[in-house]
């Protein structure tokens, strides 16, 4: 009997008996740990599975299918102890805490996949639920356990088993010009703004599906004809970026293969561009880096495929990206703009990745936070332009993730201001953010203003749809030379003018918020909460940036308090990324003093505490610095 004639039979059957009953053709060995005992006892491997059956399709349809066919129920009775990790309806605050402190330790946030283990109970693999066929499911088990190191220690990151021990090597490579540079630096003001499509907000692997968590209906035509169309009248001119992630791109429910149909009328009618989301923002973090190239140069294909005509995506937009990911970007896709940093984020989401220049740059050979030392073409640059994602607020940067002092995301990025601060005071709290860096005087200090955003998809509907234009029409109306250009189109501009990293050299300066108090802001918005580390109008925090260092101070301005040192990082020290096939969340680099104060030197202090040397370097970048 064929896969398909099996899975219509216990559909039909299943209406009948229910899901429980066929759940039982499969040993499920629980709870967990007694699971975990018998693999150490018997010296067989585990397939645990995660996910939740009660809310996850894909979860059912695995049960129903895979779990019911002979070929499949008879290999895992000789071979395997399969148990799962499953949340349910019903479950406890004690019962979810122990199941997510198990998911943990596999390296699957919120999301559904097999993971594929040891007699330990130590990962060495992960799948999918979804698959082609009975036999290649098997066949791949067998391969992940045969390959499993030998060392006990696991196989942490993913990678499809086809590319285990393999140096991915892509089927045609790309090239870009080089651009004619210009002997004038960059001028003007710019806002990026990226929209991400997404099936499910953790999409970190290919074998990750959208579990619990979907967001499915809120990725339509309708929406996005919507968001696209009230931006064109916000800001008439404007060219955004979409981005789409691996299984936005190919899921094949209506709306998906619809949303997909209308995003060359996009690039055709206002200049958009579409590119690939690896990894949903943290991609290095989760892949092995031949896994990561592999799904970048698949993943633009499928772009590319999406808008037809021979289009080609000129950026990435990938949260935090390993430098070696840009090298083969930059070498083989021959893109060289990536999103490829999310400044200041410490202890939020799903990785840190503190100590870098807030403003684009090329990234150092050794480090993506660390800017290239040398010239254009020298040992230590890399060809790409390093974005931001998101423009915050210098005293939200300050804090380290959430909670009772605020959020260390809070800028323009749209859940923080509307869910902190509601739709009138966070658009006061965006405003504020972006004079900061769009006031007459930094820009010519600077040259050039940069504000940059994501807004996820969803967020358009789940927001006041009225939030994202009333925030553009301010900008236009106050700064009206502002362009709105896609990632690519901005990387480009600012490669031109940037042969390396020698023009940077940037003064930021910007104050408290001067928010209400809490009882006042209530009366605006009753969802209002007032931080006073992130709403203190007589405070000052003064930002410098440039090829060999970044440096902060704060002051109390109103009292002419001393200017005290929260951040100085150098950026001739050598750094490196985590490497290998470890999962590691902190990819910063901390320095002298960080603004974080996640360590005890980190507590800012006066400028001649620093070592004599030092300041030496500082003031003569900015000898103003003296006084």
């Amino acid at each position: 009997m064929s896969f398909g004639k099996i899975k219509s039979l216990a559909m039909a059957v299943l209406l009948i008996t229910g899901l429980h009953a066929f759940a039982a053709e499969i040993k499920w060995v629980e709870p967990y740990e007694a699971a975990k005992q018998e693999a150490k006892k018997t010296g067989k491997s585990m397939l645990v599975f995660v996910g939740n059956t009660d809310a996850c399709k894909d979860c059912q349809a695995f049960i129903n299918t895979v779990c019911l066919h002979p070929e499949f129920i008879e290999y895992a009775a000789q071979n395997l102890i399969c148990a799962q990790v499953n949340y349910r309806k019903g479950d406890t605050k004690d019962d979810g805490w122990k199941k997510s402190r198990i998911v943990e330790s596999f390296n699957i946030p919120s999301a559904h996949a097999l993971i594929i283990t040891d007699s330990n109970g130590v990962r060495i693999g992960e799948l999918s639920t979804k698959q082609p066929s009975i036999t290649a499911f098997i066949e791949d088990i067998k391969a992940i356990i045969d390959k499993a190191p030998a060392n006990g220690e696991g196989r942490l990151k993913y990678s499809e088993v086809s590319m285990f021990d393999k140096t991915y090597v892509p089927e045609k490579t790309y090239k870009a010009e080089p651009p004619k540079f210009s002997p004038e630096p960059l001028k003007g003001r710019y806002i990026n703004f990226m929209t991400a499509v997404r099936v499910q907000s953790w999409e970190n692997t290919r074998a990750r599906g959208h579990g619990q968590n979907m967001e499915r209906h809120k990725h339509t035509p309708e929406i996005a004809l919507k968001m696209r169309t009230s931006l064109a009248e916000a800001f008439p001119g404007a060219r955004i970026t979409w981005t789409w992630s691996w299984q936005a791109l190919t899921d094949m429910e209506p709306n998906y293969v619809d949303l997909r149909k209308l995003m060359s009328r996009f690039v055709k009618e206002y200049g958009d561009e579409m590119t690939f989301w690896p990894g949903v923002y943290f991609a290095d973090k989760f892949n092995t880096l031949e896994q990561a190239k592999k799904d970048l140069h698949e993943g633009l294909e499928l772009v590319s495929q999406m808008v037809g005509n021979g289009y080609r995506p000129k950026s990435v937009v990938a949260g935090h990206m390993s430098v070696e990911s840009m090298k083969f970007l930059a070498e083989n896709e021959g893109i060289h703009t990536v999103q490829g940093q999310i400044w200041s984020q410490y202890q939020i989401d799903g990785q840190d990745g503190d100590g870098g220049i807030i403003y684009p740059y090329y990234p150092s050979k050794e480090h993506f936070l660390k800017p290239a030392q040398g010239p254009r073409g020298g040992d230590d640059f890399v060809d790409m332009v390093n974005v931001d994602g998101w423009t915050v607020d210098f005293f939200a940067g300050r804090l380290r993730g959430m909670g009772k002092d605020g959020n260390s995301r809070i800028g323009i990025g749209p859940i923080e201001t509307n869910a902190y601060y509601g739709t009138k005071l966070g658009l006061q709290q965006m405003l504020h953010v972006s004079d900061a860096h769009f006031n007459d005087k930094a820009v010519a200090d600077n040259g050039y203003g940069f504000l940059t955003v994501n807004w996820e998809l969803t967020l358009f509907e789940w927001l006041d749809p009225n939030y994202l234009p009333s925030w553009l029409k301010a900008i236009r109306a106050k700064y009206p030379d502002t362009q709105m250009l896609n990632l690519g189109e901005f990387g480009d501009k600012w490669r031109m003018h940037n042969p390396d990293n020698s023009r940077i050299n940037l003064k930021l300066v910007q104050r408290g918020n001067n928010l209400p108090a809490e009882e006042e802001g209530k009366k605006i918005t009753p969802k209002y909460h007032y931080y006073p580390l992130i709403s203190q109008p007589d405070m000052e925090i003064r930002w410098y940036f440039n090829k060999d260092f970044r440096f902060a101070t704060i002051q109390n301005w109103k009292e002419n308090g001393p200017k005290l040192v929260m951040d100085y990082t150098r950026y001739n020290q050598p750094y490196k990324e985590p490497s290998g096939n470890v999962i590691e969340r902190h990819w910063d680099i901390l320095d002298i003093i960080n603004q974080k104060e996640s360590r005890p030197q980190d507590k800012p202090k006066p400028f001649t505490e620093l070592p004599k040397e030092e300041q030496e370097k500082i003031l003569k970048w900015y000898p103003e610095l003296k006084s």
